[in-house]
């Protein structure tokens, strides 16, 4: 009797049956590169595809305080470039603090200290992109390191790749209206360039996927694929890569969630949901509840949707101010949108301009309709000034 008791508390003990937490997030990776490298089929192959992820900016530093919070910019402090020093680490629990609480063991590699809350690592490394060397080889040793740990762990892979490459050969490169990159003459040598930093990093993502199955080979693993945002290949003039404008091109993006014990390999989730669904998503998987003193997400978790329950779009709010462009704003967001899923209403407030599209018809977003469809403008406006 005493051993089966003792077999019953041991397989339900939260600390034996919580998986290891992955995130590997492929820095500015959009939507429309996934075909780049043949490890993002293999991925979905073996996991739940979530291919409308909107998130909050479309640069790094506020889409990953909203991903590690699961709040808005608003709400967490952190709305603009320069407000990485004002996130409110007193009244906001991240995941990190979190999955910590709960004895997980937490450890993450990345090139800059302002791009997420720093709380609760036991391990966080710090190099920055200038002085980084070997990234695929530095986070396999990450990954060998955490599965050498007694307890479970969460470790955040930031691969910053692509960024790096858009830095030097765009945003360094080109005037925020220059003709050699902007406009359709340019479109497909710029997707060239794009694709082959996208096609790098696939071929790291191939590598870091092999490492966690060799270390893994009984599936203890829950690895999230992620990126922060997207980026321009000169659709917009204004727009070099990112951080200027909200259009789907930067704010529309993709998850996939990996782990065959628990989830239908080879899912697709086409319903629209945010960044800040997956704070609330993962604590509902390991069973962990939010800490109600506190500031609670904005999100909701998504875990039903993951194991294929239908629902409609969630409404999605996004902003962003720009450090160049034709009107910066780095203090303070100066453009920000809302959508359904269908229809998107953006307002640009230092222009005093609003768009209006039907995205789903309209995915490129050339057919402003604000001057015509006034229902849906009114709507959406309703909705936007929860937001604001």
């Amino acid at each position: 009797m005493f051993n089966k008791l003792k077999s019953f508390v041991i397989k339900n003990h939260p600390k034996e049956t919580r998986p290891n937490i992955i995130i590997v997030l492929l820095d500015q990776f959009r939507t429309d590169a996934l075909d780049s490298h043949p490890v993002f089929e293999k991925l979905q192959n073996n996991g739940v595809f979530l291919s409308k992820v909107i998130t909050y900016a479309p640069y790094t530093l506020a889409s990953c305080h909203a991903t590690f919070t699961g709040m808005y910019g608003r709400k967490n402090g952190v709305d603009a470039y320069t407000k990485s020093d004002q996130y409110d680490n007193k009244n906001c629990i991240s995941l990190t603090e979190y999955l910590s609480k709960a004895g997980y063991y937490t450890s993450a590699y990345t090139f800059s200290s302002i791009l997420m809350p720093q709380n609760g690592f036991n391990n966080l490394k710090i190099i920055p992109e200038d002085e980084e060397e070997g990234v695929l080889e530095n986070h396999i040793t990450e990954i060998n390191e955490c599965f050498n740990q007694k307890d479970p762990f969460f470790l955040y892979l930031h691969h910053g790749e692509i960024h790096h490459g858009i830095v030097k050969d765009v945003i360094k490169k080109y005037s925020i209206d220059d003709d050699r990159y902007f406009g359709e003459k340019n479109r497909k040598s710029n997707v060239e360039l794009y694709k082959a930093y996208t096609k790098d990093a696939g071929d790291y993502m191939e590598k870091i996927y092999e490492s966690i199955q060799k270390n893994d080979p009984e599936g203890n693993t829950l690895l999230l694929v992620m990126t922060d945002h997207g980026g321009s290949n000169g659709e917009k003039i204004g727009e070099k890569a990112y951080g200027t404008f909200t259009y789907d091109y930067s704010i529309k993006i993709w998850n996939y969630f990996i782990w065959p014990k628990m989830f239908k390999p080879n899912t697709i989730v086409d319903s629209q949901v945010r960044t800040i669904d997956i704070l609330p998503t993962i604590l509902d998987i390991i069973k962990v509840p939010f800490n109600k003193k506190k500031k609670l997400p904005d999100g909701t978790s998504m875990l039903s949707l993951i194991n294929g329950a239908k629902e409609n779009d969630r409404l999605a709010f996004s902003e962003t101010g720009g450090v160049d462009g034709l009107y910066p704003s780095p203090d303070k967001p100066n453009v920000r949108c809302v959508t359904d899923g269908k229809w998107k209403l953006i307002q640009n407030i230092t222009t005093n301009k609003f768009e209006l599209y039907n995205t789903n018809k309209d995915p490129g977003e050339m057919n402003n309709l604000y001057a015509v469809e006034n229902h849906e403008a009114e709507r959406l406006f309703a909705e936007l000034a929860r937001f604001i």
